[in-house]
This record gives C-alpha cells, sequence and structure tokens, in this order.
C-alpha cells in the first residue's frame, strides 16, 4: 500500500485532481499559470475595469496587467472611454476622450500610461519634467484611478510632515513656503486634492448612460494647511 508522502507525490506530480487538457492529458502544476492568464484574460473581456483586474492579481501598475493580459483592443478603448478625464488643477479635460484614445495611440503602446493616470504628450515628443506630472497641463486621470491618487496625497502629506520636523530638529524653525523642496511638493499636494475633488463631480459611461462616481473625499475638502509655523512675538 502506498504511503501518504508516495500519495502526495503523485498528486504533484499528475496536477490537480479532475483537471485535464483538451486531449485528456492531467494538468501539471507547471502548467496551472494558464489559468491565472485566461482568468485576467476573461475578466478584461468582459469589461472588468482595469483596476479591479489589477488588485485580483496583485499588479502594482496597469501595464503589467495589460501585458499580462491578451485585451481585446475594443474592450481597452471602452474601458479608457468610460471615465470622465480631469486634468491636473482639477478641471474636465477638453480634448474629446475618443481622440485622446487615437493621439496616444494607446492601442498600440503603454509608455504614456502612469500609474495615476495618462500623459497627454503627443507619441512623438520627449517629456522633460520628470516626475512632475501632478503640475503638468499634459497630465489627465479619471476615477479608475482614485485609490492610488488618495494613496499618493497621504504620502505626500505624511512627507511634507516629517521633512519639516526633521528641518526644524536642526534649523529651529520649519522650512518657510518659498522653500524649493515645500514649494514643489505642497504644489503636488494642492494638485493631487483638487483633482479628488474634481473626480467626486464626473460621471461614467456605463450601458449609453451616465451616472455620477462617488468616492470618499469630501468635495468641500479645505486646502492643506501652511505648514509654516507662527513665530511667537519678540518681547
Amino acid at each position: 500500500m502506498p504511503t501518504a508522502a508516495a500519495v502526495t507525490r503523485g498528486r504533484h506530480r499528475n496536477g490537480p485532481q479532475g483537471l485535464r487538457q483538451p486531449v485528456c492529458r492531467p494538468v501539471t502544476i507547471s502548467k496551472t499559470h494558464t489559468f491565472r492568464h485566461t482568468r485576467a484574460t476573461d475578466l478584461i473581456n468582459v469589461g472588468v475595469p482595469i483596476h479591479v483586474v489589477m488588485r485580483y492579481l496583485g499588479h502594482i501598475s496597469p501595464a503589467m496587467t495589460m501585458h499580462y493580459a491578451k485585451t481585446l483592443a475594443v474592450t481597452a478603448e471602452r474601458e479608457f472611454l468610460r471615465y470622465k478625464k480631469v486634468t491636473a488643477d482639477g478641471r474636465t479635460a477638453e480634448v474629446n476622450p475618443s481622440d485622446l484614445y487615437d493621439l496616444l495611440h494607446l492601442d498600440q503602446r503603454a509608455d504614456r500610461v502612469l500609474p495615476n493616470g495618462w500623459c497627454m504628450l503627443p507619441p512623438r515628443q520627449v517629456c522633460s519634467k520628470g516626475n512632475a506630472s501632478l503640475t503638468c497641463d499634459k497630465f489627465v486621470t479619471d476615477a479608475s484611478h482614485r485609490a492610488e491618487l488618495q494613496h499618493q496625497l497621504a504620502q505626500t502629506e505624511g512627507l511634507i510632515s516629517r521633512r519639516q520636523a526633521q528641518f526644524t530638529a536642526r534649523h529651529g524653525e520649519p522650512m518657510g513656503e518659498d522653500n524649493i523642496w515645500l514649494a514643489g511638493r505642497l504644489a503636488e499636494s494642492r494638485a493631487l486634492a483638487k483633482v479628488l475633488v474634481a473626480l467626486n463631480q464626473v460621471s461614467v459611461h456605463e450601458d449609453g448612460q451616465l451616472r455620477p462616481v462617488r468616492g470618499a473625499v469630501a468635495a468641500d475638502r479645505p486646502e492643506p494647511p501652511s505648514t509654516t509655523a507662527q513665530k511667537e512675538p519678540t518681547a
């Protein structure tokens, strides 16, 4: 009689019980990655939003998901057009979404896809702003990136607080808002707050209808408070 260990080894060698390939051969453990790939493709092709599939697969960027699943061009375009686009200053993007999709060649390339939105710079032009997309007029985003934008705002505000504490401990007073590093981070924080407020007001296209998109960010969220401390009056 075979031992329990031998049975376990046999199961691992022959693959999950009851799962067979079209030619009736058992599916081996090394082939189960195919199930993940097929599941991702099925989810995207039936219209599940890319950011939901990203969380399902544990991916950290849209590019990983788009590379992983063989997405139909019509599905990718439908997902892109589903949400209204918002610029870095919180305004609804004036460019037609269909024209933007064609302009960025999103059916052929992913170099204009950002973790928190898209860069509208035409493919033949080169970006010189580095990681300053939140203060760039070529940046657009939509409600599918809300979670990433909220995380980025929290990270930015936390970084400002930590750097201010370090600066104060070293120099005896906080950075002024004219400090070049702080000015850049505050601009990013204000831009993120504006974008998140704007995303609360836009609509999503669904089954030919428009419906509001609501998030966790309050529409009347105030501007980030000044980080310059009030100095005590001297005697």
